[in-house]
């Protein structure tokens, strides 16, 4: 009378199914094609390979073939990117250079913005030093970063491969992210002081 019982007693008795894991969704890191075709060097001058984790304004490809730089600046990060002709020329290491520019970006956190523009350099032929510095095809839209972006490619050294340049013109082209750090009671607080 109770045998159907003992199929169910043994169901209950067992042990619970374990749980099935779920896999995490990861994000690939897959290997893009270098924006210009060359080998592609960072801020300390070592070789990056182009990924699809890279910020995005650096895995667009380049359209124009005076532009050897790359500049991604906030208040918290400073990256470059040299995409051309590293064998002829490449920019000195600065971190206290890009520290400073990181700093003077600061006081301007109080929109969320994001902005590009193209800084035009000629060296000097003979001794490689900046010569003439001015905007290439796009101006930053904020005039006070636009003077901070000026004033940074303006600080940069360079070595060259033959010691004396035989690059002597190109372009840098920076892209600028603003994050608000105050709320927007504060910023206006600090409009009504500088009026």
């Amino acid at each position: 009378m109770y045998l159907f019982l003992i199929p169910l007693l043994y169901l209950f008795c067992q042990a619970p199914p374990k749980a099935v894991e779920i896999p995490k969704k990861e994000v690939l890191e897959t290997e893009i094609p270098a924006p210009a075709g060359e080998t592609v060097l960072n801020e300390r001058r070592e070789v990056v390979i182009p990924t699809t984790k890279e910020i995005s304004f650096f895995q667009k490809q380049s359209e124009n073939p005076s532009e050897v730089f790359r500049v991604f600046v906030s208040s918290e990060a400073y990256f470059v990117r040299q995409i051309r002709n590293s064998p002829q020329i490449q920019r000195k290491e600065d971190q206290a250079g890009d520290e400073l520019t990181k700093e003077e970006l600061k006081r301007y956190d109080v929109i969320n913005f994001i902005d590009d523009g193209t800084v035009s350099i000629g060296l000097n032929a003979n001794s490689g030093k900046l010569e003439t510095i001015s905007f290439d095809r796009r101006v930053p839209r904020i005039n006070e970063v636009a003077k901070i972006i000026q004033n940074d490619a303006s600080r940069w050294a360079y070595e060259h491969s033959e010691g004396k340049p035989t690059i002597t013109k190109f372009t840098i082209h920076y892209q600028i992210r603003l994050y608000p750090k105050i709320s927007k009671e504060e910023a206006k607080e600090q409009l009504k002081k500088k009026r």
